[in-house]
């Protein structure tokens, strides 16, 4: 379609090869001119000729002879112009017949030129109408351009669509394939249970069986006061009795659950890989904890968020969020039943959620510094909790009040507890026994650096103590004595607050580094059993290893959270 200013360059073309037309035809008239004027000049030329001899010839009468001469040559002249002038006059009628020619010519062009303007004003009116018609058709292409863009995003995003939800749909799939797959392994691990717990325990009374001495004396018996050492031993015993309850209660213990070790945990599994990470909370997750059950798994960050996870297809899925806290979670417990969580927070307060409709329940106020630590004792009847106020405080959870305040020399940062004691790390490098009845410290055990954790196995006979010289030791509860050391290369505790635990059958303690690798060890033999490297980039912070022996989660410094399987 023209524009008008190719229109208008169209006429100027026009204009253009009428006026090359006109120069061209007038080529042909130039050469009569130039005839034209020639022959002017020739008669300017004879006419100045004859002026000029009259005027020369003398008045007086020639001689006879000479005008006889002179009318020769006069007529002899006149013959000459007369053939010169019919020559001109010829020459001009032929070129007046061609200016005739070229008067036709021209008339014929002129005319011709008024078609071709008549034309052009025609088709400068057809132009216009185009042009209006052209606008239209713009307008309607655009209308119809916006609405096949509307059809492409809508049929973009319908696919989309389409790809996402078989992508859900691949998902679930493989999701269903794995959880079959979990469960077959899942089963097959419990028909193997009893063998494995068998030899397990085997292995165990060997290992008890060979430390004990074999008198090499036959006919003698040993003195009365070779049996000392062993009332003494009695007497420990005695005194740590306190520890457990002395009430008798039907398949409970300290966590809960059936007392048999048997039937408390299967024989733990250790992990070999990361089976599933992610981002588990806004900043630093600070504590993790299974349930009883093993089938939740709560988390706790500086947030101020406490979330439950469930574990399907071998990955980490939310179910709920418990809020109310003011400031970061530091420590997470479920009671026995897994129906209640305690958690202690840096707003100097510990709550109690109930998770059968996941609302908060209590708030345990009365600490004047952050609570490092809240645990459950009495199942929920009671709880306890410490803090860098230099207190541990006993809690009636059916009142929501503290009904015993014990003070401490130094910082508290864990503690473990039964029916009537309490054993706290502080950062005085000391691990204090505490009779909750009367209050008062029962025993003492010095360490070389800040405790930062302590965890006590299902038999509670086992104490497990972290602190920031790098060590894990094992301490024997019926003794008081550290049983094992635990160190690795390059294990380096990250904080004050790391926590390190036992697996769930007490054979093996498990604590993250500050260069984000796991270290296993053998708590019999104090063997590094292995040093695990997944995603973790920073520090560790807690480990939590489920009672069903399966699974160990790991969070750290930088929000992440990682599940750990041995396959």
């Amino acid at each position: 379609m023209e524009t008008p200013s190719s229109g208008r360059d169209w006429r100027k073309h026009i204009v253009r090869q009428l006026q090359h037309r006109d120069r061209r035809q007038k080529l042909h008239f130039e050469d009569l001119i130039h005839s034209y004027n020639q022959l002017l000049m020739k008669s300017n030329i004879v006419q100045l000729w004859r002026d000029k001899h009259l005027a020369a010839t003398p008045s007086l009468s020639p001689e006879p002879q000479n005008v006889v001469s002179l009318q020769s040559t006069h007529r002899k002249e006149l013959i000459e112009m007369y053939q010169a002038n019919g020559e001109l006059v010829q020459e001009v009628f032929s070129l007046s017949k061609q200016h005739k020619h070229r008067e036709e010519d021209l008339q014929v062009s002129h005319s011709r030129l008024v078609e071709l303007e008549v034309r052009l004003s025609e088709l400068e009116g057809e132009r216009e109408r185009l042009l209006e018609r052209f606008e239209e058709l713009e307008k309607a292409n655009a209308r119809v351009k916006e609405d096949y863009d509307n059809l492409q995003q809508l049929y973009r995003s319908q696919w989309e669509q389409l790809l996402k939800r078989e992508v859900e749909g691949t998902e679930l799939i493989q999701s269903m394939i794995d959880i079959k797959v979990q469960a077959a392994r899942d089963l097959n691990y419990r028909n193997e249970k009893p063998k494995r717990v068998q030899e397990k325990n085997l292995k165990k009374d060997l290992a008890v069986v060979s430390r004990v001495p074999i008198s090499m004396d036959t006919g003698v018996f040993p003195p009365v006061q070779k049996l000392l050492p062993e009332a003494a031993r009695h007497q420990e015993i005695k005194i740590f009795k306190p520890f457990r309850s002395s009430r008798k209660r039907a398949n409970t213990s300290f966590i809960g659950v059936d007392c048999s070790p048997t039937n408390f945990c299967s024989v733990a599994r250790i992990p070999a890989k990361v089976r599933f990470s992610l981002e588990a909370h806004d900043g630093e997750v600070n504590a993790v904890k299974f349930s009883p059950n093993s089938k939740i798994l709560a988390t706790g960050g500086s947030d101020r968020k406490v979330k439950l996870w469930d574990i399907v297809g071998g990955m980490l899925q939310l179910v709920k969020i418990l809020e109310g806290s003011n400031d970061g979670v530091t420590s997470i417990e479920f009671d026995p039943s897994g129906l209640h969580l305690l958690a202690g927070s840096y707003d100097n307060t510990a709550r109690l959620w109930s998770l059968k409709d996941c609302e908060l329940k209590h708030t345990l106020s009365g600490h004047s510094a952050k609570v490092t630590a809240a645990k459950f004792k009495f199942y929920c009847r009671e709880a306890v909790t410490g803090s860098h106020d230099r207190t541990i405080k006993v809690w009636d959870l059916r009142k929501a009040a503290c009904v015993s305040s014990i003070p401490l020399p130094s910082r508290c940062s864990d503690i473990v507890c039964s029916d009537y004691l309490i054993i706290s790390g502080h950062f005085d490098e000391k691990v204090r026994l505490w009779d909750t009845r009367s209050g008062t410290k029962t025993d003492e055990i010095p360490l070389q650096g800040k405790v930062t954790s302590l965890d006590i196995n299902s038999e509670r006979t086992q104490l497990l103590s972290c602190s920031r010289d790098d060590l894990l030791k094992v301490v024997d509860l019926r003794m008081n004595e550290t049983r094992q050391e635990l160190r690795a290369e390059g294990f380096k505790c990250g904080a004050d607050w790391t926590k390190a635990i036992f697996s769930p059958d007490g054979s093996y303690a498990v604590v993250g580094s500050s260069d984000g690798v796991l270290y296993i060890w053998d708590t019999l033999t104090g063997k590094l059993e292995t040093s695990l490297v997944g995603q973790h980039k920073s520090s560790i912070n807690a480990v939590s290893w489920s009672l069903s022996g399966e699974y160990v989660v790991s969070v750290d410094r930088s929000r992440l959270a990682s599940l750990w399987t041995d396959c």
